[in-house]
C-alpha cells in the first residue's frame, strides 16, 4: 500500500540470536529486524522471509518510498498507539489483563530445566515445533505426556504445513494414547484444504488450528492463530467469529512481543473468545537489555511499564537512531 510519509521515521536495526531453529521451515539462528520511531511512538519490523516477507533492508527501502507491507503497516500502527500512550504518560496495559500463554518449547536448551520450569510454574500448555520427521515429534510429545500427565498440561504442535495429509494421518495413527489424550491442537499440519482438514477432524477427533490460509478458511479448524505483528486480529475475528483466537508473538523483538500482548489483552477485554496464547517467547533468544526486562512465570506475561506505552522507555531512548 502506498502512503505519503509526512512525519520523519527513525530506525534502529537489530539482530536477535537463538540457539536453535525456531520452526520447521527455517534453520536460521540469527534474525534481523528493525525498530522504528515515529514522533513519540515505537514499533517493530520483524520479517520472516521463509513465509514470503521481504528482508528487513527491503522493508525499510519500501517504507522510505512510502510503500507499506503487512509487516510495516502493523509496525506503524504499533508506533501510533504506543506514542499516544507515552504522550499521555500511561502504560498501554493499564486496566487490561494479558491472556495466559502456553510455553514455547526451546530445543536449544536442556530438556530437564524446561521440564522443571513447566512443572514448578504450572504452565497450562506446551507448544512445540513439529518436524518433518514426525517420529521425532511423537517421541518428544510422549516424554512430555509422561512427565506432565498428573498436571494435565496440554500439548500443542505447529508443523508449519511441512507434512502432507497421508504423513499427518500416520503421525496420528502411531501416536501413543497418552499423547492423544493430552493433545490440545495441531497447527497447520499440512497446507490448508477445508475438506481434507474436516475429514481429518471427523476421522481422528483431533483439533486443528489455522494460521496460514486464514483468509480462505471456511471450516475444518477449531482455532485461528493470529500474529498482531502481521495482521489485525479484528479482521480475522470478523471472518471467523465462531473460532477462538490464539494470539502470538512473531518470535520477534521484545517490543513486538509486548505489542502482541497488548492486542491480545484488548481482544479479551472486548469479549473476543481467546484461547491460551503464544506471547511468552523471550526465552527463545539470547538475553539483551530488552529481553532482560521480560518475565512470564507460568504463562503470565508481565508488562514492562517504564516510560509508558509498551515500556522499555529509557532503553529505547538510548538507542542510536538514524533517520530513514
Amino acid at each position: 500500500m502506498s502512503m505519503e510519509i509526512t512525519t520523519p521515521i527513525h530506525v534502529y536495526e537489530y539482530l536477535l540470536r537463538s540457539g536453535v531453529a525456531l520452526n520447521a521451515v527455517s534453520q536460521r539462528r540469527f534474525f534481523a529486524g528493525a525498530l522504528i520511531r515515529v514522533n513519540d511512538g515505537f514499533g517493530c519490523i520483524h520479517p520472516w522471509p521463509e513465509f514470503g516477507d521481504a528482508p528487513v533492508a527491503e522493508q525499510l527501502r519500501l517504507l522510505a518510498e512510502g510503500i507499506t507491507t503487512p509487516v510495516t503497516e502493523m509496525a506503524l500502527r504499533c508506533a501510533e498507539i504506543d506514542g499516544a500512550a507515552r504522550r499521555a504518560g500511561v502504560s498501554l496495559f493499564d486496566g487490561l489483563e494479558i491472556p495466559r500463554s502456553h510455553y514455547s518449547w526451546s530445543f536449544a536448551t536442556d530438556t530437564e530445566p524446561q521440564m522443571q520450569r513447566v512443572m514448578e510454574e504450572s504452565w497450562p500448555a506446551i507448544k512445540a515445533k513439529g518436524f518433518a520427521n514426525h517420529g521425532e515429534t511423537i517421541r518428544f510429545l510422549e516424554g512430555c505426556a509422561k512427565r506432565f500427565e498428573a498436571q494435565n498440561v496440554r500439548l500443542r504442535v505447529d508443523f508449519n504445513g511441512v507434512l502432507d495429509r497421508l504423513t499427518f494421518e500416520k503421525f496420528i495413527e502411531f501416536m501413543p494414547l497418552r499423547v492423544y489424550r493430552a493433545l490440545d491442537f495441531v497447527e497447520d499440519p499440512f497446507p490448508y484444504d477445508a475438506e481434507a482438514w474436516e475429514a481429518i477432524r471427523q476421522r481422528w477427533g483431533v483439533r486443528l488450528a489455522l494460521d496460514k490460509g486464514w483468509k480462505s478458511g471456511t471450516h475444518g479448524f477449531d482455532a485461528v492463530v493470529v500474529k498482531p505483528a502481521r495482521r489485525d486480529w479484528r479482521i480475522v475475528a470478523e471472518k471467523h467469529p465462531q473460532q477462538p483466537l490464539v494470539l502470538t508473538s512473531a518470535m520477534d523483538h521484545a517490543l513486538g512481543q509486548m505489542f502482541a500482548a497488548y492486542e491480545a489483552a484488548v481482544a479479551m477485554a472486548e469479549g473476543q473468545p481467546v484461547d491460551f496464547c503464544g506471547l511468552c517467547t523471550e526465552h527463545l533468544f539470547e538475553k539483551d537489555e530488552f529481553f532482560e526486562r521480560v518475565r512470564s512465570p507460568g504463562g503470565f506475561l508481565e508488562a514492562d511499564r517504564s516510560g509508558g506505552g509498551l515500556g522499555f522507555g529509557e532503553v529505547l531512548e538510548a538507542l542510536p537512531w538514524r533517520r530513514l
